[in-house]
């Protein structure tokens, strides 16, 4: 009965790919059953959705081809193999170790390798290991009609520049021992937490939603992944010289990949990066005098590091105030974390001012609207002094509570918090607000002033506020949509935040009583709950009164005082 029903199962699968890829090349056609499946899945639904552009210089022979590294998931190495396999006509082989780890790496490993996709380095025979480049050298000589896919920085990590650094020689070494050419390739325009499968599932799920009859609109792609093929590269003979050429090749393609540019503030001195210990990428912006007291600020839900308020430079070095102003996972240039809350913030602020201020040393904390939420999650790192929150959303997660402040705002977290089982929903209406915000500025953002305050309406339709506004909420969708679909999921998770136990000397609550945003209302509760904390309401003041010069300078000189008068 088993054998039955394999055969069952198996031999109209069989039948389906050798009709799919009837007109296939031989080496794709004799491919294992699960490397062919995935080929027709990729050509049917998911090759529509990249953009490539240099198949033309693909040689007629065998080569290598090297490109940057940036998924962990291995991604890039499936759209690269699938790519060259559907537009060129031949399987590449992927470099992979068989260095002996746990049975799964093991097991991986074989998989991959008998399916024939993966060109498996040899174990130590006789005290003597065969080298890769040899390994990768022998396989091209076999064939005119070989390609062998290589990542030469060895790890995948997000930052860009990053990828270009540590590579090993090996790729090159190998086409000298092979007489083959190297192709630089870049790739780059997916999420940085995607894998094989979300891309396909995705790419199936967007062609399934289509009206009958109808083609998949390019204004609403699933996704976009921009691939670059640059001219072949014949090696010199030093392994050196010929790696520096093929990164400088990688790079100049990278800077042909939409998202792999400058971002907006990148080329600014104030930018920043580091590399979290984990291996993701945290940008910041680092305003003011180097010697200043140091004040980290959490933007607001749909907000980045370009979030400016009236913080402006003359202003903070009059106050001599060093702002630093960090991207939260996923948004802007921070590279996503997966399964992200808020107390999850806390060990990424640790580490960044340990880099830059020095274990321990004191700094405060300064958050806007949602940013607040996220400095409460911080009230416990070492060096803390004051927080000041500005416009605060509290604790978001206690959404019962919520309802005796607004129904209206009440009934927004609720469906925000529902974000978590309908997420399809919500990502489908998150990608149309985006739409908005950058194909349709002038409506978008007369919908955004409507529900404010007069003052806010007054204070937002100011020209350079609206610019500042307009940078700071399109830098938030920088990686697309789905991010903050992840921000407020972390919105709505327990921060465990024992309010009476904060490590901060001062905690400061500013709140306009007008605020339409957030109801002030939440700002009393929440002063209700942490001891000794200073409460301010300011009349016919909304939620953005950031952005007005002299409340913003009397917001920092109330922070600066609560960090002074802090002993320690």
């Amino acid at each position: 009965m088993a054998a039955l029903g394999f055969a069952a199962a198996a031999v109209p699968l069989h039948l389906f790919l050798r009709r799919e890829l009837i007109d296939a090349p031989e080496d794709i056609r004799a491919q294992g059953w699960p490397i062919r499946l995935m080929q027709v899945l990729f050509a049917k639904y998911v090759l529509r959705w990249i953009d490539v552009e240099g198949l033309e210089n693909l040689p007629q022979g065998s080569y290598l081809v090297a490109a940057n590294h940036a998924y962990k998931s291995g991604v890039d190495g499936f759209i690269l193999g699938h790519l060259l396999a559907t537009r060129a006509g031949r399987v590449p082989r992927i470099i992979i170790t068989a260095d002996n780890r746990t049975w799964v790496v093991r097991a991986e490993r074989w998989v991959l390798h008998h399916y024939g996709i993966a060109l498996l380095v040899a174990e130590p025979i006789a005290g003597h290991r065969q080298g890769t480049s040899d390994i990768i050298a022998a396989y091209l000589r076999e064939s005119d009609q070989h390609a062998v896919l290589i990542f030469p920085a060895g790890r995948a990590i997000a930052d860009p520049a990053l990828q270009l650094k540590d590579w090993s020689t090996g790729a090159v070494v190998a086409a000298l021992k092979s007489s083959c050419p190297v192709v630089p390739v870049a790739i780059g325009g997916l999420r940085l937490d995607w894998t094989p499968e979300t891309v396909v599932f995705s790419a199936i799920e967007a062609d399934g939603n289509a009206p009958t009859g109808s083609p998949i609109g390019n204004d609403d792609p699933p996704f976009r992944i921009h691939v670059r093929i640059g001219k072949p590269i014949m090696p010199s003979g030093d392994p050196h010289v010929d790696t520096g050429e093929l990164q400088d090749a990688v790079a100049a393609l990278m800077q042909r990949i939409p998202g792999l540019r400058p971002a907006p503030g990148e080329t600014d001195p104030a930018f920043g990066k580091l590399t979290l210990r984990d291996g993701r990428t945290l940008a910041y912006m680092d305003r003011g005098p180097r010697t200043g007291i140091p004040v980290v600020h959490f933007h607001s839900f749909q907000g980045s590091r370009l979030e400016r308020m009236a913080a402006h430079d003359d202003l903070l070095a009059k106050l001599n105030i060093r702002l630093i102003s960090p991207d939260r996972p996923g948004i802007g240039l921070s590279t996503p974390a997966r399964d992200r809350t808020i107390s999850g913030w806390a060990a990424d602020v640790r580490q960044l001012t340990d880099h830059l201020l020095g274990q321990g040393q004191p700094f405060s904390i300064l958050g806007f609207s949602a940013g607040a939420t996220y400095a409460l999650a911080c009230g416990q790192l070492p060096g803390l002094r004051a927080i000041s929150l500005v416009s605060s959303m509290g604790l978001p997660h206690l959404i019962a509570s919520w309802r005796r402040f607004s129904q209206e705002t009440w009934r927004v977290l609720l469906s925000a918090k529902l974000a978590n089982f309908r997420s399809a929903t919500f990502l489908r209406i998150e990608r149309k607000h985006r739409d908005r915000l950058f194909d349709h500025w002038d409506s978008y953002f007369e919908d955004v002033k409507r529900g404010l305050s007069p003052d806010d309406q007054r204070i937002l339709s100011q020209p350079d506020v609206e610019e500042s506004f307009r940078q700071n909420r399109r830098e938030s969708y920088a990686q697309g949509p789905g991010y903050l679909l992840q921000e407020v999921q972390a919105l709505y998770s327990d921060p465990h935040i024992d309010l009476t136990h904060l490590a901060a000397c001062t905690v400061l609550i500013t709140h306009g009583i007008d605020d339409q945003v957030v109801p002030v209302e939440v700002a009393r509760d929440l002063h209700s709950k942490i001891p000794g904390s200073g409460f301010q309401e300011l009349p016919r003041r909304g939620h953005y009164f950031v952005y007005e010069p002299d409340e913003m300078e009397n917001l920092l000189v109330s922070l600066l005082k609560a960090h002074r008068n802090c002993p320690g």
